[in-house]
């Protein structure tokens, strides 16, 4: 006789539950319990901000059960997972120098009958001798416990990202004359593969019809091809942001604030276009076979006629161009700032020097820009602050 569905599945919940079932004693078999480095359950990395040093932070070890008896805990800084991170998540960060911060202690215990131990303090005492665009990594991790229990390997080490908080200036594009295209001497073609990034702080809407905001686009001198950004664009609301290009477009899911700055990265990686705001994925579309020169820039609005009703009313800073796609976790790190000399990087206008018409291309590759058109108006206010 052939059985009942429903015997199937009582016979098959019988053998799941034996397998659970020790047979030496008959008892059910308890998850063993573990230690790891607190609040690293979900993300090893944990953000540390830095305004001024010398500034500290704690580190625990905690037990996911309370402990029996008394377990100590021994921890370490070991700089030579920062490598082993990197390529975990695709990113550059850099080992923290050792004079930049120090360490309370390694040893530490959780107590009978409690499941935290007490804590080890890490200072940065100085950051004079970090890198501007960098991003540094205080790798802690548990070296060795002495007790019953084992470390869970995936919250074994917490990784302390010292988050700097940093004042930055940034240029005004509401100015009415603000618009050009500034053209390269160096003019760079066939690119299928690209990351452009801008921040930008939007000071107030246009209430026209339609209320057109237009931040800034790329291309070549005769703008063949494009990359244009702009808010409130075919009936979209007026605080959402277009990217369209020679490809396509696409509109983002974000609405943006008012006086508030957000960092756009837009990314192709031959096949999809990507839009990032503030480092986290926001929408994407597909496209292949088109290639892009990047030989000019336009900042503002740049048509004849629309120069009032379109331009940008807000401010900008921190416009890149790579020659290649970054990895979300490389937009993460360089929402505040990037390392010039970073693999890919061949144009970076931190829009920092705070006073004249030149805006400089840190990478050295010579495409400054000189704007001519206007008198730019430079913002340094306390708004204009990041913690990286």
């Amino acid at each position: 006789m052939t059985p009942s569905y429903n015997f199937k599945f009582l016979l098959a919940a019988m053998i799941l539950l034996v397998s659970v079932i020790d047979p030496a004693c008959k008892k059910y078999k308890q998850p063993s319990d573990v230690i790891l480095i607190t609040g690293t359950e979900n993300d090893n990395l944990i953000k540390f901000t830095v305004e001024n040093a010398p500034a500290a932070i704690n580190v625990t070890a905690s037990s996911t059960g309370l402990a029996n008896q008394d377990i100590t805990v021994n921890f370490a800084v070991d700089t030579t997972l920062v490598s082993q991170y990197n390529q975990q998540v695709s990113g550059n960060y850099f080992a923290a120098p050792a004079n930049t911060y120090t360490v309370s202690g390694t040893t530490r215990t959780i107590k009978t009958g409690a499941n935290v131990s007490d804590p080890i303090t890490i200072t940065v005492v100085s950051t004079d001798s970090l890198k501007d665009g960098r991003n540094y990594l205080i790798p802690i991790t548990i070296k060795g416990v002495t007790g019953p229990l084992a470390v869970l390997p995936t919250s074994r080490t917490v990784f302390l990202k010292i988050a700097r908080v940093t004042k930055f200036n940034s240029i005004d594009l509401s100015n009415y004359n603000f618009y050009d295209v500034d053209t390269f001497a160096a003019p760079i073609t066939n690119i299928t593969q690209f990351t452009f990034e801008v921040k930008c702080f939007i000071n107030s809407w246009h209430t026209g019809n339609p209320p057109i905001s237009r931040l800034c686009n790329w291309g070549p001198e005769d703008q063949s091809t494009f990359n244009l950004l702009r808010f409130g664009e075919a009936g979209s609301d007026t605080n959402q942001l277009q990217w369209i290009n020679s490809a396509g477009g696409m509109f983002s899911n974000t609405r943006f604030a008012l006086n508030t700055w957000y960092s756009i990265s837009c990314v192709c990686d031959g096949s999809t276009y990507k839009l990032y705001i503030n480092g986290t994925l926001d929408n994407s579309f597909a496209a292949s076979g088109q290639s892009y020169t990047w030989g000019a820039l336009e900042l503002g609005m740049s048509y004849a006629g629309y120069q009032s009703a379109q331009r940008f009313l807000g401010r900008t800073a921190e416009i890149r161009f790579w020659n290649r796609p970054l990895s979300q976790t490389e937009i993460s790190q360089n929402l505040c700032g990037a390392d010039p000399t970073s693999p890919g990087l061949v144009s970076y206008w931190k829009l920092n020097e705070g006073s004249g018409q030149e805006f400089y291309d840190l990478t050295g590759n010579g495409r400054n820009i000189i704007w001519r058109k206007a008198t730019v108006v430079w913002n340094s206010d306390s708004v204009n602050k990041c913690a990286q």
